[in-house]
């Protein structure tokens, strides 16, 4: 693999149209394939700084799950926010793929002219496509696609942004019934998809209404987005975007750890659903949190709970024991001794356990969570000035429901 600066090899296709061949143009094949689909023309710098975690987090794990990252090749637009996250990443990085028209990239030495920029260095390969314009790569870009992911590999597209050519991307993608994750916040077309800006007659609205589309917010952070990107990755083609929940677990854990903050509803659940895009960010953003610290420390308790059982079931069983000792020794004291305070400690454990779970706080999480679904089920606001209203108005009531006595009628 290249080191960063070293510039990508660069394979060319006589014809548009040609059959990409892995093993000639120097392709993997056989892995899963993560394509970065957004604008070829520079983002702002606000946005680009608030891009760029998300993208190492992601370049990252893609390289722990030894997939291949597709890109427009450029360096320009999200292929060099692209460059720079896997310039930045220490130790494994991803394996770059660049497709690109040969007529608006410079390759290797020579200088860009006029509309032309430079392929971006921190990729390892880049196929460049006979043409003048951008989207007359797009169809050469999926035979890359399909020839390193093959048939048994996973292929998911990032949305990041992204204008014509991108839109183009997405029905060829979406076409093939393969799953998109959307980078809502971004501009563009990714805000078009993720709060439903698309026309209802427009082909890429039908696609997405019917595909597997996620939406994750931009400021829902780094580990909403590679949770999904996981999920899709790691199985095969055809694989729900939604994880199934584990199974309660049966025993107690004897060191606490509090779990991860995880999102209420799966970012998978609003691709179908585009106009509660808002009111998801919004309850994830303000009810969420307080909802996960009630629910680890109801969970804190009733592992809590769970552990004083099982010692009084413990301490039950050395009663038993010692009775039965106190039966055969007949007149040895210390069985009785012993048994005596076993079934003492086994009726204060039993007491105790019985009140150890707080049903004050999983009360709080059950009007918290209600809460949450209630916010998502209130009609769209119809202005700005209804939607801060809203904003504050939930966030009052969460502070109600997390200091407020709960209500035992």
């Amino acid at each position: 693999m290249p080191t960063a600066g070293d510039g990508p090899r660069v394979q060319r296709l006589a014809h548009p149209d040609d059959t990409v061949r892995t093993r000639a143009l120097r392709l993997p094949r056989g892995r899963p394939v993560l394509a970065v689909l957004g604008p070829v023309e520079a983002l702002g710098t606000d946005l680009a700084a608030a891009v760029l975690p998300v993208l190492r987090a992601v370049l990252a794990d893609v390289a722990r799950s030894d997939s291949v990252v597709v890109t427009a090749g450029a360096d320009i637009g999200v292929t060099h926010l692209v460059g720079l996250a896997v310039e930045s990443l220490e130790g494994r990085r991803p394996r770059l793929v660049g497709v690109a028209p040969s007529g608006r990239v410079a390759a290797g030495d020579t200088e860009p002219g006029e509309d032309e920029v430079r392929l971006d260095a921190n990729h390892d390969t880049a196929v460049l496509v006979p043409g003048s314009r951008w989207g007359e790569e797009v169809p050469a870009l999926f035979r890359v696609v399909d020839a390193v992911a093959g048939t048994k590999r996973p292929v998911l597209a990032l949305l990041v942004g992204g204008g014509a050519v991108a839109r183009a991307a997405l029905v060829d993608h979406l076409g093939r019934d393969r799953p998109l994750l959307v980078l809502a916040g971004t501009g563009g077309l990714a805000d078009e998809v993720a709060f439903g800006g698309l026309g209802e007659d427009d082909d890429l609205a039908v696609l997405v209404r019917s595909g597997r589309v996620a939406v994750v917010h931009l400021d829902e952070g780094a580990d909403r987005v590679v949770a999904v990107l996981r999920r899709v990755l790691a199985d095969r083609p055809g694989a729900k975007l939604h994880a199934p929940a584990p199974p309660p677990p049966v025993w107690p854990r004897l060191r606490f750890r509090a779990p991860e903050p995880h999102p209420v509803v799966d970012p998978g659940y609003v691709l179908d659903y585009p106009l509660l895009a808002d009111a998801i960010h919004e309850a994830n953003q303000v009810v969420a949190p307080v909802l996960h610290e009630c629910e680890v420390a109801a969970l804190r308790a009733r592992e809590r709970a769970r552990l004083l059982v099982v010692l009084a079931i413990g301490a039950g069983f050395a009663t038993t024991v010692f009775a039965a000792l106190q039966v055969w020794l007949g007149a040895e004291p210390w069985p009785g001794v012993l048994l005596a305070v076993s079934g003492a400690v086994a009726a204060v454990l039993a007491v105790v356990a019985r009140n150890g779970e707080d049903p004050d706080v999983r009360a709080r999480a059950e009007q918290l969570r209600a809460l949450y679904f209630d916010h998502l089920a209130a009609p769209p606001a119809a202005d700005d000035a209804e939607r801060d209203e809203r904003a504050r108005d939930l966030a009052t009531a969460v502070a109600r429901y997390r200091h407020e006595p709960v209500s035992r009628a």
